[in-house]
């Protein structure tokens, strides 16, 4: 009973960090450039229990099945980042942009560090170093970052901002102009991204991107004007969410019989 009980347990566990996850996803279905998570579950090793070796020679030739007993102790759960492409929205504002490739992710600067989003709605703010400069920065009013690692100032008299499909802002009052390459990078492994809240992503290993500069610039896919949807199939959410609540009432349902069946040995006189 104690070893089935633990075993519950551990998949318990496991389990609400699924719900956890299903909840995250049905939460941001609405956020812009939001990735999904999927999960799964693998088992965790077994243990054997080795019987006493069967007396008569021929029972035990004639066994269809190895002489041991083998139990799992729980299951494991595994996510991972669905990188599927999102639907586009167009809304016609000249700051949102959206991303046509969906292994390419935005650079901006958070406290000091580099972290990535696809989340395309960006907003002009005043320079904090020049008050004749208007910074480019995301909703959380992160700074965009250029190719060179820069954040991007435009001059606030500058009112006409056309972003091209190669990531190239170009921004004009009519005489003079400005322009920068936004800082782009390509993800080649897509589950080297390690979430860190408010649609950002940090990534630890190098080789798992690549920054998309100079002749690279023309394998950007970018649209101004329009928006990337999130990813998730809240049809296919619901139905993990089912699952899961029937699989955590089992496991918990298991726990209990477990429980009556000790209070009832116990009880034994």
């Amino acid at each position: 009973m104690l070893r089935s009980m633990l075993t519950a347990s551990t998949t318990l566990n496991q389990l609400q960090q699924q719900i956890d996850t299903i909840s995250s996803n049905l939460s941001n279905s609405n956020t812009t450039g939001y990735k999904a998570k999927d999960t799964n579950f693998s088992e965790l090793v077994r243990q054997q229990f080795d019987q006493v070796d069967e007396k008569n020679e021929e029972v035990a030739k004639a066994r269809k099945t190895p002489p041991s007993l083998r139990l799992g102790v729980g299951a494991m759960m595994n996510s991972r980042l669905v990188s599927d492409q999102g639907s586009i929205q167009k809304t016609d504002r000249d700051l949102d942009i959206a991303f046509t490739s969906p292994y390419q992710y935005l650079q901006v600067n958070v406290n000091g560090n580099r972290q990535y989003t696809r989340d395309g709605a960006l907003y002009l703010t005043p320079s904090a170093a020049n008050a004749n400069q208007l910074q480019l920065v995301t909703g959380n009013g992160n700074p965009v970052l250029d190719e060179n690692g820069n954040t991007v100032n435009i001059d606030s008299s500058m009112k006409n901002i056309t972003i091209n499909k190669n990531g190239t802002l170009t921004a004009s009052d009519g005489n003079a102009v400005q322009r920068f390459n936004l800082g782009v990078v390509q993800v080649n492994n897509p589950q080297e991204l390690k979430s860190e809240g408010n649609n950002l992503f940090s990534i630890d290993n190098a080789a798992a991107f690549e920054e998309l500069n100079g002749a690279n610039r023309q394998n950007i896919g970018m649209q101004q004007g329009s928006l990337e949807m999130s990813n998730v199939d809240i049809s296919e959410q619901m139905t993990d969410l089912i699952t899961s609540q029937r699989s955590y009432q089992l496991n918990s349902r298991t726990i209990t019989m477990g429980d009556q069946m000790l209070g009832l040995i116990n009880s034994v006189r």
